[in-house]
């Protein structure tokens, strides 16, 4: 993958934690200018969410208070084969209609969360790289059928995964989640943009795997709270009124949906602002990479001529003819690895060896 790198030499040095670090300070930057693109868009499916998804819930929760009475009431002792046989038919379409079911939920929470990402990702990485970004023209330049292709393939890609079981899914999810914003920040066209995904993301699999888990649990922590506190404030039987097949009221489903998701809403740009200084740290480490496909493609071996007078004479060494003019190198744009002796310039700050990978004093 030859592409020209755009990352500002004094990016180059960065470390995995420093790229953690950044994702805070940019997501503290760039906050009130990039919430109001994910309170539009999680509130637009949220909407869309509840009027698809509170009949089908219902529904398997229905089921589920059913299979717990039939549970509660078996003698597992004294039942019969035909009992136990009952029960496993029941039991198998709610897995079924469950795996349905959250497989749709993460279409819309997948979907809604990366389309905003494609949308400010230009921005963002503009922004982090010290660049000149104007907000509303990045908003407009994103707005492209990609930026809705991508984020939908996207999440039909990991509702398929899940019913492989999860692992899939996570992989699936890990490989391509830099794939909405790639369009924006390097110009890929349509499906280009999942190759590239995969390209800066199968060697940094842990890495991102540790980012979504960082972002998950400080969510998750507050919105536990949040939610906690919720639950004594409104009412047990008035929430589940509204969501109730007799007394269903739509707008305060769309209400109560809306009051219980507020801290996801405010918090989604973070995995945003992780995702894109993370990304440029997968970029900086194909910067690094190339640099040694360069210095091994650029000094090919000597070929050794061999003798054809016997099979059993050594091939002659050739005669290395002395240098009159030795290669003059400034000592204040020239740095060397004192393991191998490479030269790199000063200005790239490099922490490590592109030639043989250790650690620079």
């Amino acid at each position: 993958m030859q592409k020209k790198i755009d990352i500002p030499p004094e990016y180059l040095s960065k470390s995995y934690s420093d790229s953690i670090t950044d994702g805070f300070s940019l997501f503290k930057e760039t906050y009130l200018k990039v919430l109001p693109i994910f309170i539009m868009v999680s509130v637009l499916f949220l909407i869309i969410s509840s009027l698809i998804m509170t009949d089908p819930t219902w529904q398997l929760l229905e089921l589920n208070l059913q299979l717990d009475q039939m549970l509660e009431n078996i003698d597992y002792e004294t039942a019969s084969y035909e009992e136990l046989q009952e029960i496993m038919n029941f039991m198998i379409p709610i897995l079924g209609f469950s795996f349905l079911i959250l497989g749709a939920e993460l279409f819309f929470s997948n979907f809604s969360q990366f389309l905003a990402f494609s949308i400010v990702g230009g921005f963002l990485y503009k922004i982090y790289l010290k660049q000149d970004a104007n907000s509303g023209e990045e908003f407009k330049r994103s707005m492209k059928i990609e930026t809705l292709l991508i984020p939908i393939l996207f999440a039909i890609f990991i509702s398929i995964g899940l019913f492989l079981l999860f692992l899939p899914a996570l992989i699936i999810y890990i490989y391509y989640i830099f794939s909405p914003v790639m369009h924006s920040i390097e110009s890929e066209e349509k499906l280009n943009c999942f190759k590239s995904s995969r390209n800066y993301s199968k060697k940094n699999f842990l890495r991102i795997f540790g980012i979504i888990i960082l972002n998950s649990i400080l969510i998750g922590i507050i919105s536990w709270i949040y939610t906690s506190i919720l639950d004594l404030i409104i009412p047990t039987a008035q929430y589940n009124a509204a969501f109730h097949p007799a007394t269903r009221n739509y707008l305060m489903v769309i209400i109560y949906t809306l009051i219980y998701n507020i801290t996801n809403m405010l918090l989604s740009p973070l995995l945003s602002c992780l995702l894109i200084t993370l990304l440029v740290y997968c970029k900086k480490q194909w910067y690094n990479r190339d640099l040694r496909m360069q210095y091994y493609q650029r000094s090919p071996p000597p070929q050794i001529p061999m003798s054809s007078s016997t099979p059993y004479e050594l091939p002659k060494q050739p005669i290395l003819k002395p240098q009159t003019q030795p290669e003059t190198i400034e000592p204040e744009s020239q740095i060397f690895c004192p393991y191998c002796g490479f030269s790199m310039e000063r200005s790239l700050n490099l922490r490590f060896c592109p030639r043989c990978g250790e650690k620079i004093p």
